[in-house]
């Protein structure tokens, strides 16, 4: 009796480890799916994202149009940085030129 539980065992065995095999090509297979939705979602232009079914916005649709508006606003915020920078840096130019034409406007009113 214990001879017929073997094959049985070995059946059952070779059958899960199969099945094992099939549920992780599964998973491999749905997460490539994955990574080509979101290429796909990365690809497309900000009209076209906006534009996808309205009535039914995906998590990913979302979460792409999350991701741009961060892109932009980092790109803006940085834009603007440099702006500041550059108009801290001519303010202290302009204060610089200034301070010479009054000490050379001091030199001439001295000379005169």
């Amino acid at each position: 009796m214990a001879n017929s539980d073997v094959p049985l065992t070995s059946r059952i065995q070779s059958w899960l480890r199969a099945r094992n095999a099939k549920n992780e090509q599964f998973r491999r297979d749905v997460q490539a799916m994955n990574v080509d939705g979101v290429r796909h979602m990365a690809n497309l232009s900000d009209a076209e994202l906006i534009a996808t079914d309205p009535s039914m916005p995906s998590a990913r649709n979302r979460m792409e149009m999350q991701r741009r508006l961060k892109v932009a606003i980092e790109a803006l915020t940085a834009e603007t940085t440099r702006g500041r920078k550059a108009a801290n840096r001519a303010a202290v130019m302009i204060v610089a030129l200034t301070a010479v034409l009054v000490a050379l406007t001091v030199v001439l009113a001295v000379r005169s």
